[in-house]
């Protein structure tokens, strides 16, 4: 073994596990030493078949036929080590449940736009994923200078917010070896939703990023070392080529991998990721493709951030990582039971945190967990029968916001016979357009709460 390889080997030996090079450094050290050692073996084999003299010229017929053979085994031996040394990884120890058929937990909106309608979700997506209601974080970096990093983040290196030419909106572009993060008021509740877009950039001049993000007990990167910890993360590399793309996922480092989704058809084009967090559990999903569910992966002390990375590799990224569209959530529903305990003692409940799209009947899907605590009322009370009213803000023709409000009754009452298999009979429907408001509609606040909706014990 050269100097150099024992050097290399040094280094791998004695990098301490806390250090920033040790997630990515080690492995590319390790494959470096392997395809140095097979080199090696293959010049000191060549080179030993040319000392030998040839004196007869038959022998050196024979000589030479056997150094041809030495140099084909030995490229042979090479070629198979670099091939090997860029293949994807073997799963390991798949924990991938079964799909949910009926959403459990808060989650969030895909950049398609998916929505809910009248019992079933547009586009036949059978995600289970649904967006935690109430926003702890979102920023899509439109209140922030360009060029400038944003307010409300930090980082251990460099970013800035621009425009992508052909791309809707903003994005905080991230350079090589540089982690970003929120800076979160508190850590993230153990039933939350994180939802974000990435504009995978390529073109075949430039290296790409490895673009890193996950959950960490580091809350400030610019005093702790995020390598050196505990943590649950997802990697996306080489999302171009189609002999080297690679998704892994692992907690400290990578315990697997997933190969079967067409990463490449999104250069260049934008990748909406959801993750919802449940306890110990997490789920990452892939433009409501669901990836990566393993029940036992978290700890609390994960939960304290969440962070974006782009990778260290050698040689060093060219191409920036870019985000967009951050919206984190609590997806608890313990504080929103009052709903439920309202209807149940007191006859009637009124909510406005059943959304719906602007001028329409389409339910956001962040509004999916409160309108399931009625599903649940419903059957966990078969006697119990229900008025569910829509109410609008003034804005608007008054026989627009009267029939507005009537469909808007009409899609929370098909949700709950679609999803609860309650009968049609058991829910009456109405709305009131914006005939009774609860506050005024002068202002924003007060057109929010207008926006509502009432359920009445029958």
């Amino acid at each position: 073994m050269s100097a150099w390889q024992w050097n290399l080997l040094h280094y791998h030996v004695v990098a301490p596990a806390g250090s920033k090079v040790y997630f990515y450094k080690n492995l590319v050290m390790k494959r470096l030493l392997a395809l140095s050692i097979v080199f090696s073996c293959i010049c000191y084999h060549l080179f030993a078949q040319s000392v030998p003299t040839k004196v007869e010229t038959k022998s050196k017929q024979r000589a030479d036929t056997r150094v041809d053979q030495g140099i084909d085994k030995g490229l042979d031996k090479a070629e198979e080590a670099i091939s090997n040394l860029f293949k994807k990884k073997p799963k390991k120890n798949p924990t991938n449940s079964s799909p949910q058929p009926t959403p459990d937990d808060g989650s969030a909106k895909t950049a398609s736009g998916s929505e809910y309608q009248g019992g079933t979700k547009s586009g036949g997506s059978t995600s289970d994923f649904i967006p935690g209601s109430t926003v702890l974080f979102a920023d899509n970096f439109e209140k922030d200078a360009m060029d400038d990093f944003p307010a409300g983040w930090n980082t251990n290196g460099s970013g800035k917010v621009v425009t992508i030419s052909g791309v809707d909106g903003r994005w905080l572009e991230i350079v090589h070896n540089s982690i970003v993060h929120p800076m979160l008021k508190k850590p993230l509740p153990v039933n939350s939703t994180i939802d974000f877009d990435l504009y995978l950039k390529s073109n075949t001049e430039q290296s790409i990023p490895i673009i890193i993000f996950g959950l960490t007990p580091v809350k400030n990167i610019l005093t702790e070392d995020i390598f050196g910890k505990n943590k649950f993360f997802t990697s996306i590399s080489r999302y171009n080529e189609s002999d080297g793309k690679t998704i892994e996922y692992g907690l400290r480092e990578v315990i697997g991998n997933k190969s079967d989704f067409p990463i490449l058809s999104y250069n260049n084009k934008v990748l909406h990721v959801s993750i919802a967090i449940n306890k110990t559990r997490v789920r990452v999903y892939f433009d409501q493709t669901k990836l990566i569910d393993l029940p036992m992966a978290l700890t609390t002390e994960m939960l304290q951030n969440f962070f974006f990375c782009n990778g260290y590799v050698i040689p060093a990224s060219e191409t920036a990582m870019y985000i967009g569209n951050i919206r984190i959530a609590s997806a608890e529903v313990d504080a929103r039971s009052l709903l439920v305990k309202d209807l149940l003692e007191k006859g009637q409940a009124s909510t406005s945190e059943i959304l719906f799209d602007v001028n329409k009947d389409v339910i956001k899907q962040e509004s999916f967990p409160i309108i399931n605590q009625i599903g649940d009322a419903l059957k966990q009370n078969p006697s119990l029968n229900i008025k569910i009213t829509g109410h609008t803000d003034s804005d608007g023709n008054a026989a627009d916001n009267l029939s507005l409000s009537k469909k808007r009754a009409a899609a929370v009452s098909n949700y709950l016979v679609t999803n609860y298999g309650i009968s049609k009979s058991r829910i009456a429907t109405d709305g009131k357009g914006a005939t009774e408001p609860v506050a005024s509609n002068s202002t924003a606040d007060g057109k929010a709460k207008n926006r509502r909706v009432e359920f009445t014990k029958l």
